[in-house]
């Protein structure tokens, strides 16, 4: 097929519309068609045209993908879920994600550690697992990892909520709730309380 046309898109100025024998075939990366050296007058066949828009379409989701991780880390799930929502096929998304491992752009093992880093002085383990399991990080790298997290978090997270409070059998209560709903065990949290009451 011949190519007929070549035309800057009205509303991105790196992006070309293609026309084969008169009909508009695909939008494609200005930058792609420079590369291939396509021209009006070109003869080319579409499987080939076709490698070509896939090239393109992994070519925009790698830089989609590099500017949703700009404001900080991703992990594999959260890319892979953004590019799937913008209608990604899954080799486009596959390629992406091993480009961005590849360039060290993603790496699960460094966000759970940034994460639990992060909020371990806020969440017991049971809370940062369960976290870090809907953002798609392996259960392996997660235990490894929240075995260095100090116990001593749930008596800061515990002395905080304490303050101002009159001590008394309800606040105890009120206190186990609490530490669980951040994530605390109960043999911690009762651990702690016993030792509060001085037993």
């Amino acid at each position: 097929m011949i190519v007929t046309k070549i035309e800057i898109q009205k509303n991105n100025d790196d992006r070309v519309n293609i026309y084969l024998d008169d009909r508009f075939y695909c939008g494609m990366s200005l930058e792609i068609v420079m590369k291939q050296n396509l021209k009006v007058g070109s003869d080319i066949d579409t499987a080939k045209l076709d490698n070509l828009i896939l090239d393109d379409e992994k070519y925009k989701a790698t830089e989609k993908a590099v500017k949703y991780i700009s404001n900080n880390l991703k992990t594999t799930k959260q890319i892979k879920d953004y590019l799937k929502k913008k209608n990604y096929s899954e080799i486009t998304i596959n390629y992406v994600l091993e480009k961005l491992k590849e360039y060290e752009y993603i790496n699960d093992e460094n966000y759970a550690k940034s994460f639990i880093l992060t909020y371990s002085k806020k969440y017991g383990r049971l809370k940062l697992k369960s976290l870090l399991i809907q953002k798609g990080i392996s259960e392996l790298i997660i235990n490894s990892l929240l075995e260095e997290v100090k116990s001593d978090n749930l008596e800061l997270v515990a002395t905080k909520y304490l303050k101002n409070r009159e001590i008394n059998s309800n606040t105890y209560v009120k206190l186990s709730r609490f530490l669980y709903s951040r994530g605390y065990d109960f043999d911690e949290i009762n651990s702690f309380i016993n030792r509060l009451k001085g037993r």
